[in-house]
C-alpha cells in the first residue's frame, strides 16, 4: 500500500521537496544556457559603443543569395583612438586570412615589430577553420585587442553552431574550461569531407566568450580619416555600404553582367611580392601590379552586377577601381580585403587583396597603415612564409 504524502516520514516530504527543487533549478539553468548560448550563436545583438549599423529584411540593394541574417552588424566604425594620424604615430595593421595559423600570425607580428602602444591590428576574416588553431589565433586576436570583419568562415562557424544547439547535439563548454585545439586525426574520412561537422568541431574548440566575440564582429568596418573600408570578400561598386548584400560582403570574388556574362575576366596579379610602399595619391608601379582596369567597360551599370564566388564573370576590384575613378576625389574609398587565395595578394589602385594561402603554404600578409608628418596617408605590404599545414 503507498502511503499518502502527508503520512510519509518528515525525513521523506523534506528529501521529496529538495528533490523537486532542485529539478526546477537544473531544467530553469540549462533553459536559460539553451537560449543563451543560440543567441550568440545566431550572431548576436551587437553591444558596441561604435555605432553599429545592423542589417535587417529589405535593406540590402541585391538580396539574392543570402541566408537570414538577424540582428548581423552590417557595418562599424573604427574608434577614432585607433586611426594614425599625422600628430598621434600610429599605425593600422589589417592582415589577411589567418586561418587558425597562429604561429604565422605570431613570425608576422615579429616582422611588423609589433607594439601594442601605437599599432591596432584588423583581421580581415576568415581567423578560422583550415590551420590547426583557431581558438589560439582568436584568443591571441582578443587579448591584442584586435579589431575584426566577419568572413565566411566564421558565418559558416556560427551557423553551424546554431544548428547544432538546435538539434541538441553541441556539449556546451564550462565557463573556466580552456577550449580545445587539438585535431582529431582519427576521424574518419566522411567526417573530414563533411563541412558541417568540420564548422561544428571548429565551434567545440572556441569557447564561450570567443564565439561572443566573432558574433559581435561586423562585416563591414570604415576608417573615414583614411577613407578605407574593410571587409572580407568585397564591395558591389555603385551601392553604398550598408546596402550590400551580406553574403556577397562575406563571399563574393568576381561580378558578372545579366543576363549575359562579361566577355573577359580581368586577369589576376601574379608574383612574389614581399615589402613594397605606397602613397595615397602617387601613381602605382604597373609592371608590379598590372592595369586593373584594361579590359573594363566604363558603361557598365555597377548596380544591376551580379556577385559571384567563382572567379567567372570580371574581378570585382577592378571594377571597384574603376568606379572610384569616375567620383570625384572626395568620394573615393579603398577597400582592403582577404578571402581570395587562387588571385593571391593583389593590389590595385583602390584596393587591396591581402589573402596570400598561408594555411597552403603561401605567405600571411598584412597591410601597414600609417600617416606621415604631412599628412599623407602610406601604405606597406609586410609578409612572413608560412609552412603549409597539412590536414
Amino acid at each position: 500500500m503507498v502511503l499518502p504524502v502527508r503520512d510519509w516520514p518528515k525525513r521523506w516530504r523534506a528529501c521529496l521537496v529538495i528533490g523537486v527543487l532542485a529539478s526546477v533549478a537544473i531544467n530553469t539553468g540549462l533553459t536559460a544556457w539553451y537560449f543563451s548560448r543560440l543567441q550568440a550563436a545566431r550572431a548576436g545583438l551587437s553591444t558596441s559603443a561604435m555605432e553599429p549599423q545592423h542589417a535587417d529584411d529589405g535593406a540590402d540593394a541585391l538580396g539574392r543569395h543570402h541566408h537570414k541574417f538577424d540582428h548581423l552588424t552590417m557595418m562599424q566604425n573604427l574608434p577614432r583612438d585607433v586611426i594614425p594620424t599625422a600628430d598621434n604615430g600610429r599605425r593600422l595593421i589589417i592582415i589577411g586570412d589567418i586561418h587558425g595559423m597562429d604561429r604565422s600570425l605570431d613570425r608576422l607580428l615579429d616582422h611588423i615589430k609589433y607594439n601594442g602602444d601605437t599599432d591596432h591590428i584588423v583581421a580581415a576574416g576568415d581567423m578560422v577553420n583550415k590551420g590547426p588553431h583557431s581558438s589560439r589565433v582568436i584568443a591571441r586576436l582578443m587579448e591584442l585587442g584586435a579589431s575584426a570583419v566577419r568572413g565566411n568562415h566564421e558565418d559558416r562557424v556560427l551557423l553551424a553552431l546554431a544548428s547544432a544547439v538546435e538539434e541538441e547535439e553541441f556539449q556546451e563548454p564550462k565557463e573556466s574550461q580552456e577550449p580545445t585545439d587539438t585535431i582529431d586525426n582519427s576521424a574518419s574520412p566522411d567526417f573530414q569531407a563533411d563541412g558541417k561537422k568540420r564548422d561544428r568541431k571548429t565551434a567545440h574548440q572556441l569557447s564561450k566568450k570567443q564565439i561572443e566575440w566573432l558574433a559581435e564582429r561586423p562585416l563591414i568596418l570604415s576608417a573615414e580619416d583614411l577613407a578605407m573600408y574593410v571587409v572580407h570578400a568585397g564591395l558591389v561598386p555603385g551601392i553604398r555600404p550598408i546596402n550590400q548584400d551580406p553574403w556577397a560582403v562575406m563571399n563574393m570574388r568576381s561580378l558578372i553582367e545579366p543576363p549575359r556574362r562579361l566577355a573577359h575576366q580581368v586577369p589576376g596579379q601574379d608574383g612574389d611580392f614581399h615589402d613594397y610602399h605606397f602613397g595615397k595619391d602617387k601613381d602605382q608601379d604597373s609592371a608590379q601590379e598590372g592595369n586593373a582596369n584594361e579590359h573594363v567597360d566604363a558603361s557598365i551599370a555597377f548596380q544591376d552586377l551580379i556577385p559571384v564566388d567563382t572567379h567567372e564573370g570580371r574581378k570585382w576590384a577592378a571594377l571597384w577601381d574603376l568606379r572610384q575613378s569616375q567620383i570625384c576625389k572626395s568620394d573615393r574609398r579603398t577597400v582592403v580585403y582577404g578571402h581570395d587565395a587562387k588571385r593571391g595578394l593583389t593590389v590595385g589602385e583602390y584596393t587591396f587583396g591581402l589573402d596570400s594561402a598561408c594555411v597552403n603554404g603561401g605567405h600571411l600578409t598584412a597591410l601597414v597603415v600609417h600617416v606621415s608628418k604631412k599628412g599623407h596617408v602610406k601604405r606597406k605590404i609586410r609578409q612572413v612564409p608560412c609552412k603549409k599545414y597539412k590536414r
